[in-house]
């Protein structure tokens, strides 16, 4: 799948709600109702995504978990699924798949993982597809339009001073160096609650990034879900543990549009967080610190270049393979998104200050050959990783030739006018 440009225009929506009582469960698409058996427990999720293995391709509970999620769409909802799919192929577009549920018993269930074994791929890995969640509080039909200059409020609490949080905050700083005019970022470095409470107050801000970790907390809810708080710098007198709910309601105040906590544990506070900002973006369990910055130097390029959210969550998650190739830290990645669309957060027609005017093009042609050579990047790289294990890669001669000629065709399409 090619991408011409990057817009929100580029992908057909596909809504799978599931429903229930507290005995059923069922699972709605267009009309059509079918039930639904959970079929895994957190524990057995929890044990799948912490199997490394040397390589993506070969790591058999991964793909085991993603086929049994991928199978449990059956009947009238896979064929409508497939015909989707074909539809937006044919018309050379994408496709997000939208998990609209607010049922918290299953909420475990890794759907970031679906693993389609007709095309032998991650489906939310693919390029093809956007894998995001919504809840029914706070999902609006709304449009939002997009922003001509992106306000960042980055906070740092390294409470163990080994999680390299500020190397999130150079990130950052870069991204502001190469988009003068474009991007802000206000920071609070070492947050207490208190400090973030007054920053918040300051806003408005756009984005809401926090680098640090979150905590699950020793009780669950009555509901069968989990509760989490961000853990900032605290004292004797101050509880360091900052709630959920609480930060919603400041950042709803604050305007964000946009909450990244990259952090572990947070994947639960990104669900709260849902019902008062438009987009929010949590981590489940924990990750190793080098895929926490993989996460923050992909998902911003993606912002800065104005692609909407839940594109730039894919190119997140596949930077995070490339980091570490053959694990499921890439899926742990969780977005919800409560609007029709992602292409609320920098406007693509906004004038790029970092090109010298003599060496403009028309944007048009910038967005489209900027995501062709995105493409081309992760699929030479994607190529050179299968070859480089090929001695321990279980991978068919066809899917190989087949990235071949998508890198080719890329080739052809860079060298020719847009």
């Amino acid at each position: 799948m090619i991408f011409r440009t990057a817009g929100a225009e580029q992908l057909d929506d596909f809504r799978i709600t599931l429903a229930g009582t507290a005995d059923a469960v069922h699972l709605e698409v267009s009309g059509t109702t079918e039930p639904f058996h959970i079929p895994f427990s957190r524990g057995d999720i929890e044990r799948a995504l912490d199997d490394d293995t040397p390589n993506r391709l070969s790591t058999d509970p991964l793909m085991s978990v993603g086929s049994t999620l991928f199978n449990l769409l059956s009947g009238k909802v896979a064929r409508q699924l497939w015909e989707k799919t074909s539809e937006a192929e044919s018309q050379n577009r994408g496709l997000r798949i939208r998990i609209f549920s607010s049922l918290e018993r299953i909420q475990h269930l890794p759907w970031e993982l679906m693993f389609d074994p007709s095309r032998g791929d991650f489906m939310s890995l693919s390029g093809r597809m956007a894998l995001v969640r919504s809840r029914a509080e706070g999902y609006s039909e709304d449009s939002l339009s997009a922003l001509t200059k992106l306000r960042i409020l980055a906070v740092e609490a390294d409470v163990s001073g080994l999680m390299r949080c500020d190397e999130d905050l150079r990130v950052l700083d870069r991204l502001v160096a190469d988009n003068p005019g474009r991007i802000e970022v206000v920071k609070l470095e070492r947050a207490t609650p208190i400090a973030l409470r007054e920053k918040l107050r300051q806003g408005p801000y756009d984005v809401f990034h926090f680098a640090g970790m979150g905590e699950v907390l020793p009780k669950p809810t009555k509901r069968g879900g989990l509760r989490q708080a961000l853990r900032l710098l605290g004292s004797n007198y101050v509880d360091p543990l900052f709630d959920a709910h609480e930060l919603g309601t400041l950042l709803q105040s604050a305007g964000v549009r946009l909450a990244v906590l990259n952090a572990c544990h947070t994947d639960w506070v990104a669900r709260s967080l849902a019902r008062y900002v438009p987009a929010a973006i949590g981590l489940r369990e924990s990750l190793k610190v080098e895929v926490c910055i993989a996460f923050c130097q992909s998902l911003y390029s993606g912002l800065s270049s104005a692609l909407p959210i839940d594109l730039a969550v894919t190119a997140a998650r596949q930077g995070a393979d490339r980091e570490v190739p053959g694990t499921g830290q890439w899926c742990k990645l969780i977005l919800y998104l409560q609007r029709p669309d992602g292409a609320f957060l920098l406007d693509a027609e906004a004038p790029q200050l970092t090109m010298p005017v003599a060496a403009a093009r028309p944007p048009e042609q910038d967005r489209s050959k900027a995501t062709l050579a995105g493409l081309l990047e992760v699929y030479e790289r994607n190529l050179s990783a299968i070859e480089r294990n090929s001695a321990t890669t279980t991978v068919s001669k066809p899917e190989t030739e087949g990235l071949k000629r998508k890198i080719e065709d890329l080739k052809r399409q860079l060298s020719q006018p847009v």
